[in-house]
Order: C-alpha cells, then structure tokens, then sequence
C-alpha cells in the first residue's frame, strides 16, 4: 500500500478530512487535538481544490518550486494555496516514514498532520531559523517526537491489553540512528518520484516507456527493442536523453527541497 494524504470530499457538504479514521474512542485532549488539526487541514484542502481547478491538467506541481519560496509564502497565514502546496510535498513522505516505523495507516496519518500543524504553530511564532538546518532536517525532527509519542501511547495500551508481552516498550522503539537512516531512504524515493514526474511532462511518451521499462524495470534492451519497435540505437538513445535529464532535476531539486 503505498503512502497517501487521506482526504475525502463530501458533495453537498463541504470539505472534510477523515483525520480519526480509525473510529477509536477519543479522549477530551485527543477530542481538542483533532478539532485543530481538522482546523488546519480544512485550509489545506480548500487551497488544493482552488488551486487544482486553476492549474493546468487540474493538478498541483509543487516539484519545480523551492523550499525557499513555499516558506516565504508561508508567512501569509491566508495564503491557502502555498499551505496547500507545503502540505502536497510533505505529507507522503511524512506518512511514508511513519508507515516505514510500524505505524498502522491511521496512525502515520496522525503523525503526519501533527507535524504539519507542530511545524505550522512553530513557524508561525519565528521559531523555525533557516540557518540552523534545512526544512527537512527539522521536519525529521518533529516526525520522530510525533511517532515515538504515538509508539509509547500503543506501547503503553498493548501493555495494559496483553501482561503476557515481555519485550520491552523500548526495544520496540527504533533508536535514533535507525530512524534517521529510515528517514532518508523515504526521502530520498519521494525526492526520486517527483524528479521522475517532472521528467516525465518534458520528454516524449516513448522515450519515457523506453526509460521506465529498461532503467525502473530492468528489461533487457533486446526486450524493450521488442516491445516498443524501436532501434537498438534508438532505445538506448532515448534512455541516455531521459537518464541525462533526471540525473540534472534531481541534482537540482536535492538542492531546491
């Protein structure tokens, strides 16, 4: 299953965010966080929707814009359509991490929008200081609080749920090194998935086949010059072209991100 930022648009009813899919009891805080994350998520959603219905193709390219000028635009609490985008970049791979760490899907979703709303409270109070680390270092920072408060919490239910469980709450809890190893990796396959996209709206459909079949899926040229009929020379032609330039966006968007 593959990461996802669940969000559910009802006709007749607004925008909605399922945010407690799982349907579990909730206490008074947990009942107030959720109030606020639904809070902020909502602005998020209605931006996307603005946005998409604005864009060419109906879709949001937040690949080709700089961490830089999302947080400039950041700054506005009103501007609905970079908070959207921010969210568009940085939720897969928030959710994907958590996923990675052993969170169930409703609960890499909380952690996901905790952090968002964490980094969006911080940020707004001026906390969040360029020159002491890159956005995704400190967005790695608040994920890993976030998940591990959320580890404790179930560790601390599974306890209670089942005293025959003699492994330790910590021993279940990657250690920091681990974690960030993990965090990388995530970051590194969205970094290349968006990289992939971009590429993918500047070279033709063919040459794209050709890239994907031969580079992602590891067929034989022989095979691909089968499939698609092209040359020998004109498939590895086309894969050089495409390889070339997904080599210079992502060099560029590892800068950029």
């Amino acid at each position: 299953m593959s990461a996802r930022c669940t969000i559910m648009i009802r006709p007749g009813s607004g925008v909605t965010c399922p945010i407690n899919a799982s349907h579990r009891p909730l206490t008074r805080s947990t009942k107030n966080r959720y109030t606020k994350l639904r809070l902020f998520i909502s602005g998020f959603v209605r931006g996307w929707v603005a946005s998409s219905a604005g864009r060419v193709g109906g879709g949001i390219n937040v690949s080709t814009v700089t961490s830089t000028a999302l947080l400039e635009g950041l700054r506005d609490p009103a501007n609905s359509l970079v908070w959207s985008d921010f969210y568009a970049r940085y939720c897969p791979v928030l959710i994907a991490f958590a996923r990675r760490l052993g969170l169930a899907e409703h609960d890499a979703q909380d952690a996901a929008q905790e952090t968002l709303l964490a980094f969006a409270t911080a940020y707004r109070a001026g906390k969040y200081k360029r020159d002491k680390g890159r956005l995704r270092t400190w967005l790695y920072g608040i994920s890993s609080h976030k998940i591990r408060d959320i580890q404790r919490r179930g560790g601390r239910e599974r306890v209670i749920a089942d005293t025959s469980d003699q492994t330790g709450l910590m021993d279940r809890i990657p250690d920091a090194h681990s974690m960030s190893e993990l965090w990388e990796a995530e970051w590194q396959r969205v970094l290349l998935k968006a990289c992939i996209e971009e590429v993918r709206s500047q070279v033709q459909p063919s040459s794209m086949q050709v890239f994907e079949l031969t580079v992602v899926r590891k067929w034989p040229v022989d095979k691909v010059v089968s499939e698609v009929g092209l040359s020998r020379d004109a498939v590895l032609n086309a894969r050089g072209r495409v390889l070339s330039r997904v080599r210079d966006v992502l060099q560029r968007m590892e800068s950029e991100w």
